[in-house]
């Protein structure tokens, strides 16, 4: 790993909550929230057309494989950002598109967050606190359902804005695939 490339970790390690800004597989700027997943790996790598050494970051939530290419953020060494984070608060909403909530993708069906309607523009705040898992159903929908009574409280798109906030860890856990 080249020096600057190395300096760049120093203070971080596997398990470490970090936002990191960098390049996606593509060469597309991309920021990334959430747990170091895996030992950062020193790649070769294109930038603006040319072969570069880059280092390539694994950052998702906690349980997802460091092989899935959504967690993968390459740095260069004159390009890219590194930084500690505070760990996601439980119950503190955000209204986002639901495309940044962490975990959310079509491979995954675990993704649990308390939701709280639907968002927008005239959206003032949640008007619900309803334990959900989010689950990719197919052509670019996603259902928030609640397992244990089998409800289906939205049927949204990545680009729809949601009220969403973390679950406490006990209560994060599919009770699906719990029992």
């Amino acid at each position: 790993m080249t020096e600057e490339l190395k300096r760049m970790l120093d203070g971080f390690s596997v398990g470490d909550h970090v936002t990191a800004t960098g390049a996606d597989t593509r060469g597309h700027q991309v920021t990334r929230t959430g747990y170091l997943l895996a030992e950062p790996q020193l790649v070769d790598a294109r930038r603006n057309g040319f072969p570069a050494k880059g280092l390539r970051l694994f950052i998702g939530a906690k349980g997802t494989d460091s092989s899935d290419r959504t967690t993968w953020t390459t740095l260069f060494s004159d390009a890219g950002v590194i930084e500690h984070t505070s760990e996601p608060e439980a119950g503190k909403w955000s209204m986002t598109e639901l495309r940044f909530v962490p975990g959310v993708k079509a491979s995954s069906h675990t993704t649990r967050i308390l939701f709280g309607g639907k968002g927008g523009a005239r959206s003032t705040g949640p008007t619900q606190a309803t334990p959900v898992t989010v689950t990719y159903t197919d052509d670019g929908i996603y259902a928030l359902w609640d397992p244990a009574s089998d409800t289906t409280h939205a049927t949204i798109r990545l680009s729809a804005k949601i009220w969403w906030a973390h679950l406490p860890p006990e209560a994060a856990v599919d009770p699906v695939s719990a029992e």
